[in-house]
């Protein structure tokens, strides 16, 4: 099993940066290459559209929103992978930060595994940043104006 993780502080409350991280339908707002969302199950199955067209389907597997993370399944998708389990996660660092994290686990029967770990690895770290970047240039009355 591989393993992925990046963090990023963010100098922002923990509930300003949940409220765009923890909706599972918004990763098109701080993911540039991810142009559209459609939920389906009942909001637990995520389709994504990205600017190259390709579609990846996700289920979500555990939602918190008192913890503040949620898990899902990658169920189809571009990558060469199994097994697929990603989480998304945000505390607050008790200094009126924010520690986020996007992490995965997966399995691969490719020999360029480590090159799809550093893929994975660069695209959190990019979506991190990004995100990182919107909540710290908002105020505060904008982010529940969304």
């Amino acid at each position: 099993m591989i393993e992925v993780s990046v963090s990023t502080s963010i100098a922002c409350p923990v509930e300003r940066v949940w409220s765009l991280l923890g909706g599972f339908d918004l990763l098109p707002r701080w993911i540039d290459s991810i142009v559209s969302s459609r939920l389906d199950d009942g909001g637990r199955l995520r389709h994504l559209e990205l600017t190259d067209g390709a579609i990846i389907v996700e289920r979500l597997l555990e939602f918190s929103e008192g913890e503040r993370h949620y898990s899902y399944a990658l169920l189809e998708g571009p990558l060469p992978v199994s097994d697929y389990v990603g989480r998304v996660a945000v505390r607050d660092d008790g200094e009126g930060r924010t520690l986020a994290t996007w992490s995965s686990r997966f399995r691969s029967e490719k020999a360029n595994e480590v090159e799809i770990a550093t893929d994975l690895e660069s695209f959190y770290r990019t979506g991190l940043e990004r995100l990182k970047v919107l909540v710290e240039a908002q105020e505060p009355a904008a982010m529940g104006a969304s």
